[in-house]
């Protein structure tokens, strides 16, 4: 099997990511919520540890997912590992923010972490989608986060707009994917 070959049937086999981009849209759902009926600090947290549910969720969706077996090909197993695990290297930063209370820049750099790690799936599931989704989600979360002043109720509001556009987008994006 070549790469183009194991690409495409890799799109098919798991719906091009339909349950993974589902999964991480409702979670990030689940946190424009709390950031509208919680404090900034429990919003913070959980928009930083929403990938702790929205993976299972998404490894249980993809399973689920109808379509031919996962191909194999050596060495795209140990690629796709490294595509999913490039994202932890983030997670420092955010984590840094955090602890340091800055907490309405969480959302922000938590779709920083999610846009660049998302950009390589285009080639991986053989669709320009990723890099779509990944403009939109990038455009969206500034514009929601331009009309914040400098108060914190009203960043606590631009951050709920960055989780609730991200979401938005990402179960978009799992429509189209699950349509391709």
């Amino acid at each position: 099997m070549t790469i183009s070959e194991y690409v495409e049937v890799l799109g098919e086999a798991t719906g091009h990511g339909w349950g993974f981009l589902t999964a991480y849209g409702l979670t990030w759902l689940v946190c424009a919520v709390l950031w509208l009926r919680s404090s900034a600090r429990v919003a913070a947290y959980g928009t930083l540890f929403q990938g702790m549910v929205a993976l299972p969720v998404a490894l249980l969706l993809t399973e689920l997912t109808p379509g031919p077996p996962r191909p194999v090909l050596d060495g795209m197993q140990s690629l796709t590992i490294l595509l999913s695990s490039g994202q932890l290297l983030a997670l420092p930063v955010v984590i840094y923010l955090v602890v340091r209370q800055r907490y309405t820049a969480v959302p922000l750099a938590m779709v920083l972490v999610l846009v660049v790690h998302f950009a390589p799936y285009s080639w991986l599931y053989g669709t320009p989608l990723y890099l779509v989704m990944g403009a939109a989600v990038s455009l969206a979360a500034v514009a929601a986060s331009a009309s914040a002043r400098d108060d914190d109720a009203s960043a606590a509001t631009s951050a709920g707009r960055v989780c609730l556009t991200t979401g938005t987008i990402l179960l978009l994006c799992a429509a189209v994917a699950w349509l391709l």
